[in-house]
């Protein structure tokens, strides 16, 4: 243990860590997501940070020894469809693996530890645009009523007319990696705080009621929360 920390006291001014098999990357990843409605082309895009950790051998206990992590920060694609309706591309099946299947050829994807370093090098320093392929979509949802957390439901990316009527038609799925800052305040301008509080206390209160057997929890709604739209 003493040996631990004195290599992580010498890690610290080292940029990455590298020496000692400790590797951190971050890059900005914007989706944009447009849709073909009755009025026209309408588009949203929410930009959040990635950041992967890929720890040395040595680093941690049990199962946990050198195991690799991730997180995300930022908030869900919002797009305003017209009428009051919103589409929202969630921060669900959404994550550094998206932008590793679509930008690494699929021939290139990481093996061993070397590979999986290489391979998260590149994407640092990558820059550029491509559109997504329909098995790594995120998990796309809206609400029948912008002020009921009840009646958000998931959208079929195959179908948008079956939730949103005639015209309704879902373009492009676009994901880039990009320079630009980290988008902030644009769910809750729709979804507002007192809205999540709203959609918390309702869950609380079916569980406060008969547990997890409560109707609630077989509803869509039941599987969701704020952190599928907004994650710090």
């Amino acid at each position: 243990m003493r040996r631990i920390f004195v290599a992580l006291a010498l890690c610290l001014p080292l940029t990455g860590c590298d020496l000692f098999g400790f590797h951190d990357w971050e890059w900005h990843q914007k989706l944009t997501v447009s849709v073909m409605t009755p009025e026209g082309l309408k588009t949203g895009s929410a930009v959040v940070s990635v950041n992967v950790y890929d720890r040395p051998s040595w680093w941690g206990l049990g199962d946990f020894r050198g195991a690799g992590a991730s997180s995300l920060s930022g908030e869900a694609v919002t797009v305003d469809l017209g009428n009051g309706r919103y589409l929202f591309a969630l921060l669900r099946n959404y994550s550094h693996e998206t932008a590793r299947e679509t930008f690494i050829p699929k021939e290139e994807q990481p093996r061993t530890k070397a590979e999986v370093i290489a391979v998260y090098d590149r994407l640092e320093k990558m820059r550029g645009s491509r559109e997504l392929a329909r098995e790594h979509y995120p998990l796309l949802a809206t609400f029948d009523d912008i002020h009921d957390p009840e009646s958000v439901r998931s959208v079929d990316p195959g179908n948008l007319t079956t939730t949103f009527g005639p015209g309704y038609r879902l373009n492009a799925i676009t994901l880039s990696i990009t320079d630009e800052s980290v988008t902030r305040g644009e769910v809750e301008e729709v979804l507002t705080k007192d809205f999540f509080r709203s959609w918390a206390a309702i869950h609380n209160d079916a569980m406060a009621a008969i547990g997890i057997g409560h109707a609630y929890f077989k509803t869509f709604a039941s599987k969701l929360s704020r952190d599928q739209f907004i994650r710090h």
